[in-house]
């Protein structure tokens, strides 16, 4: 089944439908740390289809320099010539917009060109599914407090449009569309309502879930198998034609052996102080006996010979010692409040906006959501071992996300941290995409009927 990836970040979202055997023939992202991420994750499922994993490998272990990441890929290119001409077309760094307004941005027509031309070059004719969520900030509850007025005129607020654009070109049989919750109330509910209006004008049906008040439809990833406290909204959308139900996710949630806390996701890597780690370089794991790990540990393990993007954050004296009490207050079952701090460390004057400024993944309950805040700093993310009094590193939060070890995050730390931050995790893209393949091959014959219909109607035109 051919998909379409739009404004994919680093591929969370479309790992799990790459698992479940989808062809995923466009990414489509702005940022360009991101595309390299997408290409290298693009290195990891070739070489893994050809059995040749020790190469990609060889690649990771002295990919050590963002800045020589070109020269680095050259050791695959040489036995594989093919995947260099493969990620120009699959992967596309472009930025949806007008580019009389925004010289940076590419238009709608020239992004469906560059699209058009990877189809053909994968022999594929029709298009099955688009998959994608545009950026949320102006979404979310904490953007909208922060941007408060701005918000409702933010550009941001109407790129489902250059989506929209994409799905009326490409007709796929159904799209998904993952967003934050606040998308649903967003302009007092103007903001959805105006895009299932708009999509029902080009043929589409689009649904929040079974319930018909949106609000009740909102879904917590960590029901369905992710080591995360999440809340978000998976919007399906379908050709009229073709009146599927929403998807059961609650038939392929994963489930585990153990609880899913802070320590069985993240206990096993190697202990830091701040300062020290790698952002790039190859650390190899701690000696541990199979016994010592748990379940999802030796999943996250998977296919990897060790991990990257482990370096911790320099921590202010300041901070190490706000640290220290949020750890402390987390070990006794309980949450720091900014307005407790002694006076000596408090460096705002408002004490009453954020109290939950500092916040400790606790090693014995499920982690809270990751957001790309944690890019400007990692004081919402502390780790619980108070032992080395820091905040989570790159890989601590992409594990946390549901990315195998072997899932390499490009570019500086902070661009790293962006990526995971603003990722779906696999785990519920694995979810969603046996959901959705579920509701396509139980449909084959209104498949076959449509792909007639449509070619038909190319013909004709």
């Amino acid at each position: 089944m051919i998909v379409i990836d739009l404004f994919s970040g680093a591929g969370g979202l479309s790992e799990g439908f790459h698992e479940e055997g989808f062809k995923i023939v466009a990414q489509v992202e702005k940022e360009k740390w991101a595309c390299e991420t997408l290409k290298t994750r693009q290195f990891y499922h070739f070489l893994n289809q050809n059995k040749d994993l020790n190469l990609y490998f060889e690649f990771l272990i002295n990919s050590y320099n963002y800045k020589t990441l070109d020269e680095d890929r050259e050791i695959i290119f040489r036995k594989y010539p093919e995947l260099k001409e493969k990620i120009k077309y699959e992967i596309l760094n472009r930025k949806f917009g007008n580019p009389a307004n925004d010289p940076d941005s590419t238009s709608s027509s020239e992004i469906i060109k560059e699209i058009t031309a990877s189809l053909k070059y994968n022999n594929a004719s029709n298009v099955d599914l688009i998959i994608g969520g545009p950026p949320c900030q102006s979404f979310s509850f904490i953007g909208r407090s922060r941007l408060k007025e701005a918000a409702d005129r933010d550009s941001r607020n109407y790129l489902f449009y250059y989506y929209l654009k994409i799905v009326k070109e490409f007709q796929p049989k159904v799209f998904v569309f993952e967003n934050v919750p606040g998308i649903l109330t967003a302009k007092q509910g103007e903001i959805f309502t105006k895009i299932q209006e708009e999509f029902d004008k080009i043929g589409y049906t689009i649904l929040s879930g079974n319930n018909s008040e949106h609000k009740k439809n909102i879904i917590d990833f960590s029901e369905f198998g992710v080591f995360q406290n999440r809340k978000r909204v998976i919007l399906f959308g379908f050709n009229k034609e073709f009146n599927y139900p929403y998807p059961d996710f609650s038939c392929f949630a994963e489930s585990w052996k153990e609880t899913k806390t802070t320590k069985n996701a993240i206990s096993d890597l190697p202990p830091l102080l701040p300062g020290q780690g790698e952002d790039l370089r190859f650390i190899e794991y701690p000696l541990q006996s199979d016994n010592e790990l748990s379940e999802y540990q030796k999943k996250m393990r998977k296919n990897s010979i060790g991990i990257f993007n482990h370096k911790a954050r320099n921590i202010r004296e300041l901070d190490r010692r706000i640290y220290e009490i949020a750890i402390d207050y987390s070990n006794r079952g309980m949450q720091l409040k900014y307005n407790e701090l002694p006076e000596d460390l408090k460096t705002h004057h408002n004490e009453n906006s954020f109290l939950d400024r500092f916040k400790v993944h606790n090693w014995n309950e499920t982690p809270h959501t990751i957001v790309a805040h944690i890019a400007k700093d990692g004081h919402y993310n502390i780790h619980p071992d108070i032992m080395q009094l820091r905040s989570l590193t790159v890989r601590e939060a992409a594990r946390i996300q549901g990315f195998p070890d072997n899932y390499k995050f490009e570019g500086p730390r902070t661009a790293q941290f962006i990526q995971v931050g603003n990722a779906v995790p696999p785990i519920m893209s694995r979810v969603i995409a046996k959901s959705v393949k579920q509701l396509l091959t139980d449909k084959k014959n209104n498949n076959f009927l449509y792909s007639i219909r449509k070619n038909n109607e190319i013909f004709l035109f």
